[in-house]
């Protein structure tokens, strides 16, 4: 069976640096259909997308950088309680 990543459609619409080849582009798609995952990335001054394979440990890594820069919660953490109201009395003319 194979490993997903959760929460790595928010990594859709991010810019993303390539700092080995000097280029800017913007994430358009993530695929985990496959055997290796993939991003597909807008790069600047081209018209097609391209697909680029990452291991799953990097796409986790790459999803786990995006939620922490952006204050998100993952899945896996569970909602903070909600702080106690006093009950209140309704009061009306019945």
């Amino acid at each position: 069976m194979r490993d997903f990543v959760q929460q790595a459609h928010r990594l859709v619409g991010v810019m993303l640096r390539d700092g080995h080849r000097n280029r800017q582009g913007r994430i358009t798609g993530v695929d985990q259909s496959r055997e290796t995952p993939a991003v597909y990335v807008a790069w600047s001054g081209q018209s097609r997308c391209e697909r680029v394979a990452l291991s799953i440990e990097e796409l986790r890594t790459l999803v786990s950088a995006y939620l922490e820069t952006h204050d998100c919660q993952t899945v896996e953490q569970p909602e903070p309680e909600a702080s106690p109201v006093s009950p209140q009395r309704r009061t009306g003319v019945r």
